[in-house]
């Protein structure tokens, strides 16, 4: 081989391996595509060759972004042989709180027909996460102002409690009218188990005389039979001082508490409110029953929500340790969880973390989406004080993703656990 073909082959190679790098550094396929444009007003930090999502499922990617006017036109390549139908959403996704960015289309109606290529279709307005905490803080401080009585919450909160001392103040009349004889009639328990304490002394001195069979008792009752039914005298009214104390205890040991959660979704423009009562029977163990996810369903919707509206929760739940376990119906669906306060009894302890499970055996089709994972949520929440917190949420990780900022109100209420312990009283003496 002499020079001349050296170097015809050397240069032959060299462009094979250049047009190669070109082909792959310049994002090339094979794959044919089709041009949409979709237009907003802010996109959030979508990046160019982002991928695009039609119902979490990779349909293509983007091409450009650029300015037009006033608006932010996203050019987007879709695959041949996708179809995309009228009326489907367009909205800036994310893969988590942090993650990467895409373009997430939620499938339209096919009686609406297709979106040709080429055509231009209206995005969805997201808030972007930097101005989604200014305004969740901006809320906070507003609900703080409410809280703090300056604005219509405090007054509303108030209403709800004055009627509730309303119902409640009936209650108290009744135990007002009854507390003198139940004082009384405590009073004449601890004078009756004195007296006990007091004829359980005579009679172990008496059983000692009829055990060595002396005086004219030892000689009634020197047989066997009758020392066994003074025995079991003796223990029945010994129980029976017990399950006394043990009714007054339980009367006096209910806690019960108001919770009101508020959750607001980005991707779906709206919130939603769950509210409810728990309930501590005794020290280390509730029950929670109360309503979630309430909003008014004739509510005109302006983004695609896939949450179960107005249903119940109702859970049993211990506490041990820093970790809260409970399980029962969440959402209205089979379910459990955990919380957990990784710095306990510390001066970080308002931080929390959320695990939840639930809807196990879900196969449903949710506005034209296939759901077929069980429900994963995940999320974590700081205690402003021990009323208010606030926290944000990832809500159905195998499925949709969507972020949630949450903030709960808890108050105590002495009046009901008052109220639960009198009718567990009156259940006793049944």
């Amino acid at each position: 081989m002499n020079g001349e073909m050296k170097v015809g082959l050397f240069v032959l190679v060299g462009s094979v391996l250049f047009g190669a790098a070109l082909f792959l550094l310049g994002d090339y396929s094979f794959q044919t595509y089709y041009p949409v444009y979709a237009e907003f007003t802010d996109v959030a930090g979508l990046p160019d060759k982002a991928t695009v999502k039609l119902s979490g499922v990779e349909v293509g990617k983007i091409r450009k972004i650029y300015l037009k006017e006033n608006k932010v036109v996203v050019q987007l390549a879709i695959r041949e042989g996708v179809k995309i139908y009228r009326g489907a959403k367009f909205a800036v996704g994310s893969t988590s709180v942090i993650g990467s960015k895409y373009l997430q289309v939620d499938q339209g109606a096919p009686a609406l027909g297709v979106v040709e290529a080429g055509e231009t279709v209206l995005g969805e307005e997201i808030v972007p996460l930097d101005k989604a905490v200014a305004r969740a803080v901006a809320s906070m401080e507003s609900l703080v102002a409410d809280i703090r009585g300056e604005g219509k919450l405090a007054k509303s909160m108030q209403d709800i409690l004055d009627n509730l001392r309303d119902i409640t103040a009936n209650v108290n009349d009744i135990v007002a009218n009854g507390q003198p004889h139940a004082e009384k009639a405590i009073e004449r328990m601890d004078s009756i188990t004195a007296r006990l304490d007091s004829m359980l002394i005579k009679t172990d001195e008496i059983v000692a005389k009829i055990n060595r069979g002396d005086g004219v008792a030892g000689a009634l009752v020197s047989d066997a039979k009758m020392k066994d039914d003074v025995t079991a005298a003796i223990t029945n009214i010994r129980d029976a001082s017990a399950s006394v104390k043990d009714a007054m205890g339980r009367m006096t040991g209910f806690r019960t508490y108001l919770k009101w959660d508020y959750k607001y979704e980005p991707l779906a423009h709206g919130s939603k409110n769950n509210f409810g009562l728990k309930i501590y029977p005794r020290e280390g163990r509730y029950y929670y029953v109360g309503a979630a996810n309430m909003i008014n369903t004739k509510d005109a919707s302006e983004g695609t929500d896939y949450e179960a509206l107005n249903t119940i929760d109702a859970q049993l739940g211990w506490d041990v340790g820093p970790f809260d376990l409970y399980a029962g119906v969440l959402r209205g669906s089979g379910g459990g969880g955990v919380r957990w306060k990784p710095f306990y009894n510390s001066r970080w302890d308002r931080l929390s973390v959320l695990v939840e499970a639930s809807e196990f055996s879900r196969n449903r089709r949710i506005k034209d989406r296939p759901f077929n994972d069980p429900r994963y949520d995940v999320g974590v929440d700081v205690a402003l004080n021990k009323y208010v917190s606030a926290g944000v949420r990832l809500n159905d990780l195998m499925e949709t993703k969507r972020v949630n900022y949450t903030t709960r109100l808890v108050f105590e209420d002495k009046d009901i656990a008052y109220l639960f312990g009198f009718a567990s009283l009156g259940a006793l003496k049944k």
